[in-house]
């Protein structure tokens, strides 16, 4: 068994294509081998390169024999001539009449054919399906080149395709497979390879490290050791998953900009830096230095004079940034806030959605009316739902799009409180899934009557995300939304949120959709379907129900309740009454269960009612060895009616009392 070598050179790929491209590539060669046996798979990237090498790869499909039976002997053969039924089972078959055989069977004598299946070459199997295999892979935008008859992320400039260091012979996007490759455009010379650690190796001489976690190991050492030489520290780290994907051989620079500009908000200048530059901030003791660090992909600048040449360029270009985000911020801060918001009248929000300035109008009731729930000042709240979107308009935001909130902050300070200045730059919190929500109650309250207007809007149109596609973000608005009513502790009910407005019920199944993807990060899916059953549509009564589920199934004794109370509410689906009469109770455990529920029925239904459902689960699983006493003792689907609706009225109370928590019946066993 030998390597299958499958590697593409290229134009340089947008950095954050990288990673799928090489895992498309991966999973793309894999599927042509299937039924190929093979054996370990590895992997690299770089801007200009990605490969998949599989180790182990069996020159074919194992060949296999399948012996198909047909009609009886008797109808297939009339005086030892075949006849029109076997030549037809033939001809189905594709074999002739001939290789057909007389065989046992349960039916007695039939006949039947033996079909080799598999035996198909690897080398085949690549040159077919290589091409469909590489221009398959899904990119957010691709491009043509040349005659324009071929589209990929980039153009494709060599294709290397080797089984067992042999060249197959095939094409992709016109482009012939090779044997050669070459690295780094400083050093342009061809070099031929046999197998995947010679490319790599000679890669690596010729500038061009495409083992993507030694890129970036050598990168942040890099990084940490010019950041200590300048007594500094790095908190951007955030920024080496795309550097990472930028360079082929990475080299770390050292640059400055004026020390006037530090004048400037930090966070422009942080901003700028790492969007406009790929430029790491430096800080010390939390205060930003005029220094910073660059990544250059020029192997020769570790001769001082190339860096040097490299960090003026770095310093040029951000400074002339910087002095014009300087004049930008000059000029916005001469016009009041509220003034700033006036040109979002002209500013559209969506199609048939109304103007930016409808929504703002929209935000600020929504927030001054659910103030209260979230603790907020309701003057601040619906002052700074009012200003949220101002900034927008700004040169600054026009300029720098990431720091809309924190300019209108920035700005509104001139004339607005601090809690109103910080709620607007907050009501973008969280920024991503799992990120901060908003610190401050106003804050929280603006973030959600955006997000809540947003969806709405967009469920009213018609607008909502289809398969992956989500261009207006109704995913990310409504995980944030979701997240501030949870962390925050928010006792919204979805469903009666979703009531009245227009497609009001498609809204609520794909909030509940959201929440309950998210639980199913953190929770078993069983539990989560348990707790989901309950039917609650408040997101932090199921989340509560699910912290103490999650609490009771880590204890020793889980497994034992989980099967009393489960068959209590199995036994008793189709039976939904609760009616029952101790008059009637014939053993002495049945009025034992019956007082021992008594006793606690009324403690956890209050817990309950207080989101408290850790201590209403105890309280309930405290009469399991009594419920286990009364299935041991006494029949309950006795051929009495009476007697037997008696015994499943107090199952049936149990039931629900536990079901209100969360449905048993969907718990996992396993």
């Amino acid at each position: 068994m030998s390597e299958l070598f499958i590697a593409i050179q290229c134009e340089e790929l947008p950095a954050r294509f990288i990673n799928t491209t090489t895992s498309q590539l991966s999973s793309r060669v894999q599927a042509l081998l299937k039924g190929i046996p093979f054996g370990t798979v590895r992997c690299w990237s770089a801007p200009r390169h990605v490969a998949v090498a599989i180790s182990d790869v069996a020159p074919s499909s194992p060949v296999q024999e399948k012996l198909i039976t047909g009609p009886p002997v008797a109808v297939a053969y009339k005086d030892g001539v075949p006849t029109k039924t076997a030549l037809g089972f033939a001809r189905g078959k594709k074999v002739a009449v001939e290789d057909l055989e007389i065989v046992e069977s349960k039916r007695g004598p039939v006949i039947g054919v033996r079909i080799k299946t598999g035996g198909e070459k690897t080398i085949d199997r690549i040159a077919q399906g290589l091409q469909s295999a590489i221009l398959g892979i899904d990119f957010p935008k691709t491009m043509s080149w040349g005659t324009g008859e071929y589209k990929w992320a980039r153009p494709i400039h060599h294709v290397i395709a080797l089984y067992n260091e042999q060249l197959i012979a095939t094409s992709v996007a016109g482009i012939e497979t090779t044997k050669t490759a070459s690295g780094h455009r400083l050093f342009p010379e061809t070099f031929e390879v046999n197998n995947a650690d010679e490319w790599v190796q000679q890669l690596q001489q010729n500038r061009v490290e495409v083992q993507a976690q030694a890129r970036r190991t050598n990168l942040i050492e890099q990084l940490k050791v010019a950041a200590n030489n300048l007594g500094a520290t790095i908190k951007d780290w955030d920024l080496v998953d795309e550097v990472v994907n930028l360079v082929e051989w990475p080299i770390v620079i050292t640059s400055t900009f004026p020390e006037d500009l530090l004048d400037l908000p930090p966070k422009l200048l942080v901003e700028s830096m790492k969007l406009h530059q790929r430029t790491f901030p430096l800080y010390k003791d939390d205060r930003l230095l005029a220094s910073f660090l660059a990544v250059t992909n020029q192997p020769y600048a570790t001769d001082p004079k190339v860096a040097a040449v490299i960090a003026d360029g770095n310093k040029r270009v951000l400074t002339a940034r910087f002095y014009d985000a300087k004049f930008f911020y000059a000029e916005d801060k001469k016009t009041p806030l509220p003034i700033h918001g006036e040109r979002l009248k002209g500013i559209q929000w969506i199609r048939k959605g109304g103007t930016v300035w409808d929504k703002s109008v929209r935000i600020k009731k929504l927030a001054a009316g659910w103030a209260h729930l979230f603790q907020a000042d309701q003057n601040s709240a619906a002052r700074a739902a009012e200003l949220c979107k101002n900034d927008l308009t700004t040169q600054m935001v026009i300029e720098f799009p990431k720091l809309q909130g924190h300019v209108g902050r920035l700005l509104a300070l001139e004339t607005e409180t601090e809690t109103v200045a910080n709620a607007i730059e907050q009501h973008y919190m969280p920024l991503y899934s799992g990120a901060e929500i908003a610190h401050s109650p106003e804050g929280r309250v603006v973030a959600c009557a955006d997000r809540w207007d947003t969806l709405v809007g967009c469920f009213s149109l018609g607008l909502k995300p289809k398969g992956s596609g989500d261009p207006l973000g109704l995913r990310r608005a409504a995980n944030g939304l979701l997240a501030t009513f949870l962390q925050a502790n928010i006792p919204i009910d979805l469903k009666q949120l979703c009531a009245g407005t227009s497609n009001g019920d498609q809204l609520l199944a794909f909030l509940f959709s959201r929440l309950q993807a998210s639980f199913a990060d953190v929770y078993s899916k069983d539990l989560v379907n348990a707790v989901f059953a309950t039917g609650d549509t408040t997101p932090v009564a199921l989340q509560a129900r699910l912290e103490a589920m999650a609490k009771l199934a880590a204890g020793e004794d889980f497994g034992s309740i989980r099967t009393t109370f489960k068959r209590v509410m199995g036994l008793t689906k189709e039976h939904t009454s609760t009616r029952y009469d101790p008059a009637l109770f014939q053993k002495s455990t049945e009025n034992v269960l019956h007082d021992s529920f008594s006793a606690v029925q009324q403690k956890a239904k209050q817990a309950a009612e207080n989101r408290d459902y850790e201590t209403a689960l105890f309280a309930l699983g405290s009469i399991k060895s009594d419920v286990d006493n009364l299935f041991d003792s006494v029949m309950v689907m006795v051929e009495d009616e009476s007697l037997r609706n008696n015994r499943l009225g107090l199952l049936r109370s149990i039931a629900d009392a536990f079901r209100d928590i969360a449905d048993f019946t969907l718990l996992s066993t396993e």
